[in-house]
């Protein structure tokens, strides 16, 4: 669904951020790399792993041995699970309206000028792109 394969398991928030960790390292990375993103959060290395762990069994992961190390990739884009998760909330907290979403973030945000811009030319984007979709009649 959205370009996340069904079988995998859904993360806890803590999985989330060591997978959030796992995205901004070059692939793939090690324990010590993920871990050196994750140093404010006081986390010691045998919880990193054991989250790591987590998420080789639930799918989102895969580890690789290079000499002694375990090397980790993750098995979905960082957009990808993005799009997920963000149409999961649409769908649950907005009952799939996406009008009445976006009205509440942008109301309740505080986005500059700038940042409103570029959300209004993504939305005309997409709109143009419907449009020229709508009037596509392959049978022409």
């Amino acid at each position: 669904m959205y370009g996340i394969p069904d079988r995998l398991k859904p993360l806890s928030a803590a999985e989330e951020q060591v997978l959030l960790a796992l995205w901004d390292c070059k692939p793939p990375a090690s324990r010590r790399d993920i871990g050196a993103r994750l140093a404010a959060k006081g986390w010691a290395a045998a919880t990193v792993l054991n989250f790591l762990y987590r998420l080789e069994e639930k799918g989102w992961v895969i580890c690789t041995k290079e000499q002694n190390r375990n090397l980790y990739s993750p098995t979905v884009t960082r957009r990808a699970y993005g799009v997920f998760t963000m149409r999961q909330r649409l769908d649950t907290v907005f009952g799939g309206d996406l009008a009445q979403a976006v009205r509440a973030l942008v109301s309740e945000s505080g986005c500059s000028q700038s940042e409103l811009e570029q959300a209004i030319a993504v939305l005309n984007e997409k709109h143009a792109e419907a449009e020229e979709y709508d009037l596509y009649d392959p049978y022409g």
